[in-house]
């Protein structure tokens, strides 16, 4: 800052938010005056737009508060979505038995068919349970349970047989977590159509 007192002029450079007065001696003095307190109490008369520098403190902890609850929101989306144990408790990565379900019926009802790779079993296997045991929504560990009571080898790559059963090529589930296995219309189709069955052509 400086004062020119025989122009009678105040010239102010606040970071570059110049301000020219020019006028009365005494009007002049007062308005340094003035602007002097402001920059000594640390409290400046004017902000330029965007000078995020000058924000108050306290809006900072506001900000970090609203993204820690989005990250653990997200953590716990995916978790459900990968099937952890700790959600569930069913992980089609690490399958197991179960000891509760009624496969009494399932010799006579796989022997119908001869499917030829792990998709039509899975689809034979998730419409044994559907359709016999009337249960809405299966899971990976009744499936697991399905290929070790009919005496079938099960895939190394459990979770993995899921996903190709539902990819692209076969399409025959729609597979979006353990606990989250529909039949799809093409799977609909391939089972009563084109499954082939002993006995059949």
């Amino acid at each position: 800052m400086k004062v020119e007192s025989m122009a009678t002029k105040l010239h102010i450079d606040m970071s570059q938010g110049v301000i020219d007065i020019e006028g009365d001696p005494e009007l002049v003095r007062e308005i340094y005056r003035d602007m002097k307190e402001h920059v000594l109490s640390g409290v400046p008369p004017y902000r330029p737009h965007g000078d995020e520098a000058l924000a108050p403190a306290a809006a900072v902890p506001a900000t970090n508060g609203e993204t820690k609850p989005k990250g653990k929101r997200r953590t716990a989306t995916r978790r459900k979505a990968e099937g952890d144990p700790g959600s569930s408790g069913i992980s089609a990565d690490a399958p197991k038995l179960d000891r509760d379900l009624d496969t009494s019926k399932l010799a006579a009802f796989f022997g119908q068919y001869e499917p030829k790779n792990h998709p039509e079993k899975i689809l034979v296997f998730l419409s044994f349970l559907i359709e016999e045991l009337d249960i809405e929504a299966p899971n990976t560990d009744q499936v697991f349970t399905c290929y070790v009571k009919a005496n079938e080898r099960v895939p190394k790559a459990f979770a993995q047989a899921f996903r190709d059963t539902s990819g692209r090529t076969f399409g025959y589930i729609d597979y979006k977590s353990p606990t989250e296995i529909r039949i799809t219309t093409a799977g609909a189709n391939h089972f009563k159509f084109d499954l082939k069955k002993k006995g059949g052509e």
